[in-house]
Formats: C-alpha cells, structure tokens, sequence
C-alpha cells in the first residue's frame, strides 16, 4: 500500500466521521425538544411542581431545551471546523487529482466556519432574546430567528450533500485503483 492510498483510506474515515458528526447533530438538536414534552416526562407532576401545569411549565422546559442546543451547537461547531480541516490537510497529502473534492471539503469548511464565527453565536442571541416572548402572534424576532434558522438547516444540508459525493468519489476512486493493479 502506498503512502497515498493510507492518506485515502484516513480520508475517507475522516469524510465519514464528519458525515457522522453532522447527521448526529440533527437528531441531538430535534431530541432535546422532543424529550421535554410534557407526555415524555416520567414524574414530570412531581419534579416539577414548583412550575405551574400547563403552558408555563412547557415554556420552562422548552427553555432548558433550548439552552442544551446552544451548548451542543457551540461545541458541534468547534468540532465540525477541526474534522473539516482536518479532511482538508489530508486531501493536501493525497495529491492534486482531487481538486473536485478538495473544493467540495472547502466549501463544507466554510460553512463550519461561518456557522461557529457568525450564526451560532448570533442565533444564541436571537433565541435568548426570544425565548419567553408570546408566540401568537409571532414577534419579528421570532420569525427572524426562524429565518436563520432556515438558513443554518439548508446549509448544513448543502455541506452534507458535499460530503456525500466527496465520500462516495474517495471510495469509487480507491476502487478504481485497486482494481488497477
């Protein structure tokens, strides 16, 4: 096996990791506000009893929900930027015949990089600032946070699509290869 080949190889596992990472993030971003509904919560009357029934004491979990987002997404984004340039680095290694993929890993860094330096901490801020507002009718800072919020979904579908292709070429290309020889 050439020096090449294990540079591939380290590639696409770190391609599928940062896949993984992403996806992984997606259910841990939805989940947390699935597990606080009320009907999810085993003892729910007793442990949170101090909390009036009802729309209050949704409103307190959804913000404790809200505030494990904020933490994760910080945290998700510090290690989606380091997986991407990581991948970048190795796709420097593996040589110049992947300029397709190297563009693909590029542009999913780019994302990482706007989302941990621009829309995480500013969608930390909109939803703070939103977090006990009435929500009928929906305030502008309600629908503006929706917005990003949008926008933060197709972006990381964008880069997930990226990294799709970018994993699958590594793969057919190393198979191409080996076949080769």
């Amino acid at each position: 096996m050439s020096e090449r080949t294990g540079v591939t190889r380290l590639l696409c596992v770190v391609v599928g990791l940062w896949i993984a990472l992403t996806v992984s993030m997606g259910f841990v971003a939805t989940g947390n506000f699935h597990v606080v509904e009320l009907d999810q919560l085993r003892n729910a009357s007793e442990v949170f009893e101090d909390i009036p029934e009802g729309e209050p004491r949704r409103q307190a979990l959804r913000y404790v929900a809200s505030e494990l987002n904020r933490y994760f997404f910080a945290e998700y984004d510090r290690a989606n930027l380091a997986v991407g340039l990581v991948a970048l680095v190795l796709l420097g290694l593996a040589g110049r015949r992947r300029k397709v993929e190297a563009l693909f890993v590029l542009v999913g860094c780019g994302i990482a990089a706007a989302s941990m330096f621009y829309t995480t901490p500013l969608m930390t801020d909109l939803g703070r600032e939103i977090d006990f507002l009435p929500r009928d009718p929906k305030p502008p800072k309600v629908l503006e946070f929706y917005r990003y919020h949008g926008f933060v979904i197709g972006a990381e579908l964008v880069k997930l699509g990226l990294l799709t292709v970018t994993g699958l070429s590594l793969l057919r290309g190393g198979n191409r290869r080996r076949s080769e020889h």
